[in-house]
């Protein structure tokens, strides 16, 4: 089929993306500079409507202007004689970026809520050994978009051969799993609850510098002059009940918004994703380039048959992951699980053997993680003296059983199952990860034992994936030497392609 487009000429986006560009830039000055816009408007100096109106024209004004040059200024072509994608873009500094075929990993299209009211999409190409988008497009008609991403991968060799299959994928779309809004609440209610909680602190802590700033610190210290009052153990418990219920709220909110009617479509050889209530994202996943699978559950979620999926492909960096080679999949349950394990890595993974860490790393953790944390809390009480010392003892005893209880809970799950094919890192306390990798994938080998170690014979080994890497520490030094041995001999002879 002939293309409507010829790429060899410097191409312009959407003219409609002045206004999407326009909505774009707004955004970014208002999230940037919202703290001194809230200061003016609280400071007790008044301004007539007519000085608010011209500030509001101005600043409108000069955002649109400014879209306008990103607009106009902005050019992307292929250069075909020298295999290259080239992007011409800023107002008044010019930048040229030129992005080799090889090097390019995936190609995305996505859609913002802007860009859905507008019907303009988001190109954007991912390289290796980058922690950011390499390029992006930020308003195209579907049309280019879909005929840009198949040149730009026909045109990458080691892509070539899924070109054909995945175009008509999105020809003629095989449904494979959608995760609903059950799914999605279950996850919601029952994971993230340490990013949830961030999100929380972030904005009382904005909340807090903001209000100090226009001159209100007197709403502060007098919400903190009546908890004072309060007793510490009603204080405490409200203080979790309260942060509790906030945490599920908020991560009801990100997990439904983010990952709304999430499905998974497949073709011979590769997923793809689409999901996004606000954002739409769709991303292609090829089995070749997955690394290292994380499959993560809860108690709670074993019970409600929910797990979360996190896939780890290629990149430049052995030694850790980006988040654009991080794809996650929330909510599926056994059945869909094991069905995406295997679409991946070919069968579920078995164990032969199972390595066990040293009861000294659960003796080290009480020590760093339990025992200094409360002498330094006695030591800071005994010199301030701001809570009787029966309520320490009821925090202490508090703190030793939660901590106690997690640190148990970790040792126990902390294993390292090995067969032939597989490697597979069980971690966690609460949220029991499993880490899956198979051998051939392997590109380093790191192991460790420190002298104090070699009378009792424990080490560690980290194993450097082009994903990501898997570590296990305080195991038998001897078994982990056999393996490693072992490992190396099968990337030696291995013929399997992992990119």
């Amino acid at each position: 089929m002939k293309s409507n487009f010829d790429f060899s000429i410097p191409q312009r986006q959407s003219l409609i993306g002045v206004i999407v560009l326009f909505a774009n830039t707004l955004q970014k000055s208002v999230r940037a500079f919202w703290p001194f816009i809230l200061i003016i408007f609280f400071k007790k100096e008044s301004y007539s409507a007519i000085q608010v109106y011209v500030a509001i024209v101005g600043v409108i004004l000069f955002v649109a202007i400014i879209a306008f040059l990103r607009y106009w200024f902005f050019k992307f072509y292929i250069d075909y004689k020298l295999e290259e994608f080239v992007i011409e873009n800023g107002i008044f500094n010019k930048t040229k970026t030129t992005i080799p075929f090889h090097k390019i990993q995936k190609v995305n299209i996505d859609q913002s809520l802007i860009q859905r009211i507008f019907n303009v999409h988001k190109l954007e190409l991912d390289t290796a050994g980058s922690d950011k988008k390499e390029a992006s497009i930020s308003a195209i008609s579907h049309e280019m978009a879909t005929e840009l991403k198949k040149q730009l991968l026909e045109n990458t060799e080691k892509n070539s051969h899924l070109i054909e299959e995945i175009t008509a994928n999105e020809e003629q779309p095989k449904s494979f799993i959608t995760i609903g809004i059950p799914s999605l609440l279950k996850i919601g209610i029952t994971a993230n609850y340490i990013r949830s909680f961030a999100y929380i602190f972030l904005i009382f802590t904005t909340v807090s510098d903001n209000l100090r700033q226009i001159g209100r610190e007197d709403l502060i210290d007098d919400n903190i002059n009546q908890l004072e009052q309060i007793p510490i153990v009603s204080l405490v418990l409200g203080f979790l009940v309260f942060i509790f219920t906030a945490i599920i709220v908020v991560n009801l909110f990100l997990t439904v918004v983010k990952y709304f009617n999430f499905t998974i479509k497949k073709d011979k050889k590769s997923l793809v994703l689409t999901y996004g209530l606000l954002n739409i994202k769709s991303t292609i996943i090829n089995p070749e380039k997955v690394q290292i699978i994380k499959l993560t559950q809860n108690f709670f979620q074993k019970k409600l048959d929910v797990n979360t999926i996190e896939i780890f492909q290629a990149s430049s960096d052995m030694k850790r992951a980006s988040a654009k080679d991080k794809t996650k999949i929330p909510g599926c349950n056994k059945s869909e699980k094991e069905q995406i394990v295997k679409l991946l890595i070919g069968k579920q993974p078995n164990h032969q053997k199972t390595l066990v860490p040293n009861i000294r790393k659960l003796l080290l953790n009480c020590f760093f993680l339990i025992l200094i944390p409360i002498a330094i809390g006695l030591t800071i009480n005994y010199n301030l003296e701001k809570i009787s010392w029966n309520e320490v003892l009821l925090v202490v005893a508090f703190y030793v059983l939660f901590m106690g209880t997690i640190l148990y809970f970790s040792y126990r799950n902390y294993r390292l199952f090995i067969s032939d094919e597989f490697i597979v890192k069980q971690s966690g306390a609460w949220d029991i990860d499993h880490e899956i990798m198979m051998p051939y994938k392997i590109q380093a080998i790191e192991t460790q034992q420190f002298f104090w170690q070699k009378y009792t014979d424990i080490g560690s080994v980290v194993l450097y994936t082009a994903g990501g890497r898997v570590s296990f520490s305080t195991g038998n030094y001897t078994e982990i030497k056999e393996q490693v041995n072992k490992w190396l001999y099968q990337v030696e002879v291995s013929k399997e392609n992992w990119m």
